[in-house]
């Protein structure tokens, strides 16, 4: 399967990344995606911040958890997404073009969206964007959507997002 997701699965934080995953807006393949100025811009930030921001407290965790797991009980389907990620765009679209309601937050464009994919990482083991779930219930990213086409209206009539 081909990895489907932006940012890097973190198994081992002092290994280097795997050849094939390049999470940052500096690597080679990150001009090969139509993207606009802005989005680039916001991509760039995004990458930037890492190095400016400290790791959360705990109490800040605690928050951040109580918020996902509230964006998750609300939403007959939430997505966890990157603004410049491919992948969580065409996510996106299919829940679009299956008429679904969903709630998507861009973690790049919040402040605690760093926090939040850390704690999207402890809940479900899984660290890259996009991170769905419909129903409460966590389906994966993109590829994982893809693969569940053929019954997707069905699970989403059976959420209530249809």
């Amino acid at each position: 399967r081909e990895d489907d997701s932006c940012g890097a699965r973190i198994t081992n934080p002092t290994s280097p990344l795997p050849p094939t995953i390049h999470p940052y807006p500096y690597s080679p393949h990150f001009n090969n995606h139509k993207l606009s100025p802005t989005q680039k811009k916001t991509a760039t930030i995004s990458f930037l911040r890492h190095f400016f921001t400290r790791a959360p407290s705990p109490a800040t965790m605690s928050a951040t958890k109580t918020k996902v797991q509230s964006i998750i009980d609300e939403n007959p389907v939430a997505v966890f997404s990157k603004s410049y990620c491919p992948y969580c765009r065409q996510a996106k679209e299919l829940l679009s073009q299956s008429g679904a309601k969903f709630y998507a937050i861009e973690l790049d464009q919040v402040d605690d969206g760093s926090a939040i994919q850390s704690t999207l990482g402890e809940m479900t083991g899984q660290t890259t964007v996009p991170n769905i779930f419909i129903a409460k219930e966590h389906i994966g990213g993109n590829s994982d959507l893809q693969a569940k086409k053929n019954n997707l209206k069905t699970l989403l009539k059976d959420a209530g997002a249809l």
